[in-house]
């Protein structure tokens, strides 16, 4: 018989969970089977949400896989016993008012478990649908807004990330994850990577916010070893949970804390709007956003691709802007490199000045020596002798 759950935290599932079954979630077989493929924030995903179904169940995971096992060998009407336990499931979450949404990324969860341990216990549910009405409607800051914000991150690390967010529209699962090791440190430079949400490539560009402080973070963080997380905090790495954590903090700090729909993702829909603005053809934008695959053979190949998002972020960087507040002309990398290239002669100028007056002291000094070394060969008695006139010893 199902039961009856009362509790509302994740973190009170977790722990009733153990309390429960004995051990903690992590240790069932068939949970370490589930998960072992999978990315660490998914891993994170499934203790999180999986606890209370089984609660709701009144079975372990493992006792749930073996059940499944008897049952899917059974030829007769008790065989899709779970599946009608996942619907009543789905009813008890709606009834609880929990969103579509959130009902499911739970509901995903239970089909992976199955799923994932054998594809003959795979969850057979046909179509299922979910309301699509929100709690609180999604909020969308404006490029002026960020850049308030940004100016409200206490660091480097903070900075890059709060960037990555809005000017890349990463969520904080995707920030955690993505692999930094051949990240581009050049503005408006193409790179990629995989959205965990759908597995789709995203497509990114770099921006000169985004360079200055990933070089300005990985010299205090340093070269991350191979497969290691690259952002850290005070307590180890960052996961998507110390991500989020870190952006609504400076969201709250600049005083946008109390707008109802004002989350860290929601960085990501003013990355969409700013792409909008910009009038972003929709199928880059889309490919931008991560949400369709095989873009590249649209365009003929991967470095066509490549040449036409960094052309288009330039274009939609003057909606992006985080370090000054410029929306006309905006910074293009032509600027850039012009004010790279006036700064580097600026700087070897002064250098060749600074050279030329060590040498000249130099010569100055040598002088100085020379001068004193000639002077010191003077005898001492013929430094001293003066030359008088001539008496004459004629006398009158």
């Amino acid at each position: 018989m199902c039961m009856t759950i009362t509790r509302k935290r994740t973190d009170g599932y977790v722990n009733e969970f153990e309390q429960k079954f004995g051990k903690p979630f992590e240790e069932f077989i068939t949970v370490q089977n589930a998960t072992e493929t999978l990315s660490s924030g998914t891993k994170d995903n499934y203790r999180k949400n999986l606890p209370e179904f089984f609660l709701w169940l009144g079975e372990n995971p493992d006792q749930v896989i073996a059940n499944r096992k008897i049952q899917v060998k059974a030829d007769d009407e008790t065989s899709d016993h779970y599946e009608r336990k996942v619907r009543a499931y789905k009813k008890y979450l709606e009834d609880k008012n929990q969103t579509g949404r959130s009902i499911a990324g739970k509901i995903g969860r239970i089909q992976g478990f199955f799923k994932n341990n054998s594809s003959r216990y795979k969850l057979n549910l046909g179509i299922m649908k979910y309301s699509k009405k929100r709690k609180t409607e999604k909020y969308s800051p404006d490029n002026a807004m960020c850049r308030e914000i940004y100016s409200f991150c206490d660091s480097a690390r903070d900075r890059l990330i709060f960037a990555l967010a809005f000017q890349n529209g990463i969520v904080p699962i995707d920030i955690a994850e993505n692999d930094y090791s051949n990240f581009p440190a050049e503005p408006f430079k193409y790179y990629k990577g995989c959205r965990e949400k759908n597995k789709e490539i995203w497509h990114g560009v770099t921006t000169p916010e985004i360079v200055q402080e990933f070089l300005a973070y990985k010299k205090i963080r340093g070269e991350p070893a191979s497969g290691e997380p690259f952002f850290k905090g005070r307590e180890g790495f960052l996961d998507s949970a110390g991500i989020s954590q870190i952006l609504s903090k400076v969201i709250k700090k600049a005083g946008y804390g109390n707008i109802a729909g004002f989350s860290p993702k929601s960085l990501r829909d003013g990355f969409e709007d700013a792409l909008v603005d910009a009038e972003i053809p929709g199928k880059v934008k889309e490919a931008m956003m991560g949400h369709v695959g095989d873009i590249e053979h649209q365009y003929g190949g991967q470095n066509r691709l490549a040449l036409r998002m960094e052309e288009y972020m330039q274009k939609a960087y003057r909606n992006l802007q985080l370090t000054k507040n410029d929306n006309t002309n905006g910074t293009t990398k032509q600027q850039f490199d012009i004010l790279q290239a006036e700064n580097t002669q600026i700087k070897a100028q002064l250098e060749k000045q600074t050279q030329d007056f060590l040498n000249f002291k130099q010569e100055v000094f040598a002088v100085i020596q020379s001068i004193k070394q000639d002077f010191n060969k003077v005898d001492p008695n013929e430094k001293e002798t003066e030359t008088l006139p001539t008496e004459s010893t004629n006398t009158p």
